[in-house]
């Protein structure tokens, strides 16, 4: 055998080599993984959409105890974007829009946390993930929501329990209970949509030994 055909021997079995030790060296990085439970399994992108809606439902959640409790409050705001958190009207198509159809994001919101919270109970991830693909667990929920939507509406139309809330212009009693059904309604296939993990893109297989000594030009 000529030199030649020597160096290009030893420097194949070198490929060979260095290739055989990525494909072992990633075999064990799998195994790894699967023995601490991870496998190739991330944390869902829905997560940052369940925090936005849920951020966004307890402003506006708050700022509609603030201006009960001082309606003036909102005036502070002047035209800032931030006074359609508040539920007033300055009289404009987008602050008539505001009042009277804002809520229909309140169901929807209220989910958003509780998907949130169910997360963080007892059990874990694998636990909150089997509650949450239960059609039952999230219909009561929905429907849960929708009571409590119905009383504030009540209260405020005919203050039974003299809570300092009540309709603003704008709203109206009846159009108010309508708004929240259909946002029940569309907190449904919300539900479906949300999710604590989704699978990971796969790594490509590493090469058997056989596939190496068979590529082509070596």
């Amino acid at each position: 055998m000529s030199k030649e055909n020597l160096q290009g021997v030893k420097a194949r079995q070198g490929r060979y080599a260095a290739m055989r030790d990525r494909r072992h060296r990633a075999s064990g990085t799998a195994t790894l993984q699967h023995s601490m439970g991870t496998g190739n399994v991330r944390l869902s992108w829905t997560l940052l959409l369940a925090a936005a809606l849920a951020t966004l439902g307890v402003l506006r959640l708050f700022s509609d105890i603030l201006t009960d409790i001082d309606p003036t409050l909102v005036s502070y705001l002047g035209d800032s974007p931030l006074r359609l958190l508040a539920r007033r009207t300055d009289g404009s198509l987008v602050g008539n829009l505001n009042t009277q159809y804002f809520k229909v994001m309140a169901i929807p919101c209220g989910l958003a946390g509780i998907f949130l919270v169910n997360g963080g109970l007892t059990g874990g991830i694998a636990a909150a993930e089997r509650r949450w693909a239960r059609p039952r667990f999230r219909l009561s929920c929905i429907a849960a929501l929708a009571a409590v939507c119905a009383f504030c509406e009540v209260e405020k139309a005919t203050h039974l329990l003299g809570l300092p809330t009540g309709l603003v212009e704008g709203e109206q009693a009846w159009l108010n209970h309508v708004v929240h059904n259909v946002g029940g309604v569309l907190a449904y296939p919300l539900s479906g949509v949300l999710r604590y993990r989704v699978e990971a893109p796969k790594a490509p297989s590493a090469l058997s030994d056989q596939e190496i000594q068979q590529r082509p030009g070596d």
